[in-house]
């Protein structure tokens, strides 16, 4: 049986989904940060014949995410996201029981299926990183928001919407590096201060935190940037006894990670939909 979730059905959902907690860390982070009742984050759950729950779906504005067990009612989760009102864009599509989801799907087409290494970094393992430019690497506040409004909407592939910049200022953590010395309003494309790489966190837990938005211009690559502030972010995160996850799309990306000491622990699928 499939139904909506509230606060009362949390510990269960937490507990089904701490078995792949790197995997499923967007549900555990949206389930922190909004709860299970927040307009724009809703959770769905299955639950077998004996009344344990054996599945979580997840939508997040118009992006999904979901989990379970082999023996889940993976049509009828998939039928939750074919019948809601809002269009699906995006679908987390790693549902732990069955490869994908998306054979269920009816409404939806997949129009592209990405799949990357998912990577952990421990404690013990981590290498701080810095560069040798005359660069601040620091956390970023509201102050900043406005400049970082601007980097990330030429950031090519990692563009992200002025909503979706200020939430990580505001819920979670943003780091950037900025230039320094005889950095100019001329030559800070972006406004004061003059960003040249920034990394990010789209959603944390208690013990983990999912790291994302890592970009710098082109302009600005070739200098460690990207390195230098996933360092700081990393340190910043594990002194707070959170361990870093991300997942990765370019051969670049994968080698500073592996600099920093990440390891391969599964495959990342993300789908966007039409």
């Amino acid at each position: 049986m499939i139904r909506l979730l509230t606060q009362a059905h949390q510990a269960a959902a937490q507990e089904l989904l701490e078995q792949k907690p790197a995997q499923n860390l967007y549900l555990l982070g949206n389930m922190a940060v909004l709860g299970m009742e927040h307009p724009d984050c809703q959770f769905w759950g299955d639950f077998g014949a004996d009344g344990q729950l054996r599945g979580v779906l997840n939508r997040y504005m118009s992006g999904w995410t979901l989990y379970g067990t082999p023996d889940a009612d993976w049509p009828g989760l998939a039928a939750i996201i074919d019948s809601y009102p809002l269009p699906a864009t995006r679908l987390q599509d790693n549902p732990g029981g069955v490869e994908s989801v998306l054979p269920w799907l009816t409404r939806y087409r997949a129009v592209k299926v990405s799949v990357e290494e998912l990577m952990e970094l421990e404690a013990d393992a981590f290498r701080s990183l810095a560069t040798r430019e005359p660069m601040l690497v620091r956390r970023a506040d509201l102050v900043d928001l406005d400049a970082l409004i601007g980097f990330y909407a030429e950031a090519e592939h990692m563009a992200r919407t002025p909503t979706n910049v200020e939430r990580p200022i505001r819920n979670t953590r943003l780091f950037v590096a900025e230039e320094t010395g005889n950095a100019s309003a001329e030559t800070a494309p972006y406004g004061l201060p003059a960003i040249r790489s920034a990394a990010l966190t789209n959603a944390e837990t208690a013990t983990l935190a999912m790291i994302g938005g890592v970009y710098t211009p082109p302009a600005y690559r070739g200098r460690g940037l990207s390195q230098a502030v996933c360092s700081a972010l990393c340190a910043d995160l594990l002194a707070a006894g959170k361990r870093p996850v991300l997942y990765w799309e370019t051969p670049a990306a994968g080698a500073v990670y592996r600099k920093l000491g990440f390891t391969r622990v599964g495959d990342w699928r993300s789908v966007w939909l039409a």
